[in-house]
């Protein structure tokens, strides 16, 4: 029985790591190297929206695939105030940012509020072709 209880918690932990988004340096990292655009949810723990958004839309669109194209992150705007600030247009949260690589370096689309499944894959989507660049963050 305990072999058990300690196996079903190290498949519980294992898995729950799998699912976790890597961190926003590690990411951008892994977004330049493979050459995927990187997506950013900004949100905060408080944030209903922010639960609603990550469990709904994002965990929808992460099982289904719609995210092998890109590398996806999280940040919390309580616990990184400082990088939320840098990536985020005004205080409204959730946030969904989209960074792309183009020859003048890298853009940004960023959308504000529970976005639909089908927004995001937008999103990606612009991102992808390079069809709305935005301003660069370096």
């Amino acid at each position: 029985m305990a072999r058990w209880m300690l196996l079903t918690l190290l498949w519980l932990a294992g898995a729950k790591a799998v699912n976790e988004p890597m961190t926003y340096e590690a990411a951008y990292a892994k977004a330049q190297r493979e050459k995927k655009p990187l997506v950013v949810l900004v949100g905060a723990d408080w944030c209903g929206a922010c639960k609603t958004m990550k469990a709904s839309t994002i965990a929808k669109m992460r099982e289904s695939g719609d995210f092998d194209q890109v590398v996806y992150t999280t940040i919390d705007k309580d616990a990184q105030p400082d990088l939320a600030r840098k990536l985020m247009e005004g205080n409204s949260l959730p946030q969904i940012v989209v960074f792309h690589k183009s020859d003048d370096g890298w853009k940004r689309i960023a959308v504000s509020g529970i976005q639909s499944e089908n927004r995001v894959r937008e999103l990606i989507r612009q991102a992808a072709h390079d069809q709305q660049p935005d301003r660069v963050i370096r």
